[in-house]
This record gives structure tokens, C-alpha cells and sequence, in this order.
């Protein structure tokens, strides 16, 4: 089985009126998905779209590194979610499936001084909410529920129940020879 990375080209779309945040998220690795299968006549695309929400409110990659400092400080000693929303695409058929996955995350409270010091490291720079949990900003987070791999952008179980729901069986499928 062969593998490639085809990101899309789409514009994050603005979120609808009546949208919940995970809805959301599906929608958009849905236009991602379909978008990279217009470039194919077979195989299976996936597209995913990570969102950070606070309250009832996005928090999208941020356009500064001012954008990114409000975003640190309203997420110090705070709870918020993670949503990951994925499709799995069907080139032939022209159909897909699709989910959401939420993560609960908190992080501790922050100095002004920690902020500067992980504004430095650059890391905040496209990630939604303006950190990733994988790098330095795992010093932050206190407590996590759900899914750590939801939280770096691929909720791992999500996928392979999208597999299953296409009649892909992973484990029979990618068997290592």
C-alpha cells in the first residue's frame, strides 16, 4: 500500500450560524478531502481539520505572535476541547465517511514570562489555539481527557472506525511482511 501527502489547497471556510464546533471540523476535512480527490480517480484521501474551542468559541491558528499571546493567556489555567474532524474519502465510489473526536485539555496557569518564553520557540506558528501538545507546550497542559492523539491532529481510533465502517480492516490490511 503507498502513501502520499497531497494537502488542500481550500480556504478554512467561516463558521455557520447554527454550526457546532465538531460539525464544523467535519465540514472542513470534508472540503479538504474532496477537494484533494478531485486530483484522483481511485485510492482513499483523508482530510482532517483540528480546531481549538474555548467556551463555544474557535480558536484558529493565529495570524501574529500577538494573536498568539491573547490566545496562551485566555487558555491559562483554563479548560478547553480539542476537536479533530476527519473524512475518509472514496475516490471511485465518490463517497465518504466521516467523525469527530473530542479532547478535553487544561492547562496550568501561566506566567507572562512562560508565555514569552514559548512565543520564542516559534512552535505556536500553525497550530490551532496557538500551541502544540507535542512539543514545548507540553509543560503547560496539567491534565488531558481523551484522546492524546486528537489533541497533535490525528485521533488514531476515530480513523481506524472509519476503516472499518469502508471495509478497510487495518490490521489485516497493513499486516508487516
Amino acid at each position: 500500500m503507498q502513501f502520499h501527502i497531497d494537502p488542500s489547497g481550500i480556504a478554512e471556510p467561516a463558521r455557520k450560524s447554527h454550526e457546532t464546533p465538531a460539525g464544523y471540523a467535519v465540514r472542513v476535512a470534508r472540503l479538504k478531502a474532496k477537494e484533494a480527490a478531485q486530483k484522483h480517480r481511485t485510492g482513499l484521501i483523508l482530510g482532517a481539520d483540528t480546531i481549538v474551542v474555548l467556551g463555544n468559541r474557535i480558536l484558529t491558528k493565529p495570524d501574529s505572535r500577538e494573536d498568539a499571546r491573547r490566545m496562551l493567556e485566555r487558555l491559562s489555567g483554563r479548560w478547553h476541547e480539542v476537536i479533530t474532524g476527519i473524512c475518509l474519502w472514496d475516490c471511485a465510489s465518490r463517497h465518504g465517511f466521516s467523525a469527530s473526536s473530542r479532547t478535553r485539555v487544561h492547562f496550568r496557569r501561566l506566567s507572562s514570562v512562560e508565555i514569552e518564553w514559548y512565543l520564542k520557540t516559534g512552535e505556536y506558528r500553525d497550530k490551532a489555539g496557538a500551541y502544540g501538545v507535542q512539543g514545548y507546550a507540553s509543560l503547560f497542559i496539567d491534565r488531558l481527557e481523551g484522546c492524546y492523539f486528537n489533541v497533535v491532529g490525528f485521533p488514531v481510533a476515530v480513523f481506524e472506525k472509519l476503516c472499518r465502517k469502508s471495509g478497510i480492516d487495518l490490521i489485516k490490511d497493513l499486516i508487516v511482511r
